[in-house]
């Protein structure tokens, strides 16, 4: 719950009943660098991070129960959209830095990995186009690209915390979607989802035939979609939910005990075998497309519905 002394915007966004009527509050600052992306600010503030064990929509598998009270006592930027296509282009031009082919994608009903596949051809009915989120991306990658961007712009960009990230994802609500409280999605009969969020909705389901649930919604992308596309939340950040998967800064664990209290990110000396993964995507049932739902993937993996965004320190 945001504190009543931050900003009006976001308080209003908490308390709508439905945060679609909720007036964006955002402030997206001037790129730092030419190769700059854009950047929404996010204000401090205080929330609860995680599902309480006897929600609707809880996976305690993944260690979002029990949830914890944070406090983020300073403000940050975010990348406003996820990192596209032509933004990583520009990076592997201006370094040389070259990700090696191979990539895990969704082919003949089972994910597979494709030793031809890459972030440049991720195997879509279309080459991606420059407006794209980049996928097929490593941890190391996204990492490689964050501090290309610090030397650039001499700013202190990186990947996000997993804090960090679903404060912005929540957009000033403790809604499980920032776009309203009781849309699961898989037992509405329209969803509102394809207004906020590319997940495997009805478009999808003759392209894919994911076993599992789609969005009862259309929003006519089956694979990820041009960034920017739908409507963003309150804090700016588009497509924070769904699309695709977004790297984070932190090692994976099966639960929040010991986790900074502050919004720092969890890591550890000596690495660790696996990185946090959040929001969902194309390819995600709306049940896990949602603001406190974890994932994890090995630093190394590379797959088709898999990108990042990065923040930016606030100096």
């Amino acid at each position: 719950m945001i504190r009543a002394s931050f900003a009006l915007a976001l308080s209003l966004a908490a308390l709508a009943a439905d945060a679609q009527q909720a007036a964006p509050a955002r402030s997206v600052a001037p790129t730092d660098c030419p190769e700059c992306p854009a950047i929404a600010l996010v204000p401090p503030g205080a929330f609860t991070l995680g599902t309480p064990p006897d929600a609707r929509e809880v996976d305690p598998r993944t260690g979002e129960s029990r949830p914890l009270f944070v406090t983020l006592g300073r403000p940050y930027y975010v990348s406003a959209r996820e990192i596209t296509v032509g933004e990583f282009r520009r990076f592997t031009e201006a370094t040389g830095y070259s990700p090696p082919a191979g990539c895990r994608v969704w082919l003949g009903g089972q994910w597979v990995f494709d030793r031809e596949r890459s972030w440049r051809d991720p195997g879509f009915a279309q080459p991606p186009a420059d407006d794209d989120p980049v996928v097929c991306v490593s941890w190391e990658d996204a990492r490689a690209y964050a501090q290309w961007l610090a030397e650039r712009s001499g700013r202190g960009y990186r990947l996000p915390s997993e804090t960090e990230w679903e404060y912005v994802a929540r957009g000033g609500t403790s809604f499980a979607r920032f776009w309203g409280a009781d849309d699961s999605h898989e037992g509405t009969v329209i969803s509102l989802a394809c207004d906020f969020a590319n997940v495997y909705d009805a478009s999808a389901v003759e392209a894919h035939r994911f076993p599992y649930p789609h969005a009862n919604c259309s929003d006519g992308h089956a694979t990820a979609a041009p960034v920017a596309r739908r409507k963003p939340n309150a804090f700016g950040a588009y497509d924070v939910i769904g699309n695709v998967r977004e790297w984070l800064a932190d090692c994976y664990t099966a639960s929040y005990e010991g986790r900074p209290a502050d919004g720092r990110a969890w890591t550890w000396q000596g690495g660790c075998e696996q990185r946090v993964v959040r929001g969902g995507s194309w390819a995600s049932r709306p049940g896990v497309a949602r603001a406190a739902a974890r994932d994890a993937e090995a630093a190394g993996h590379r797959q088709s519905d898999l990108g990042f965004r990065v923040a930016r320190d606030f100096d």
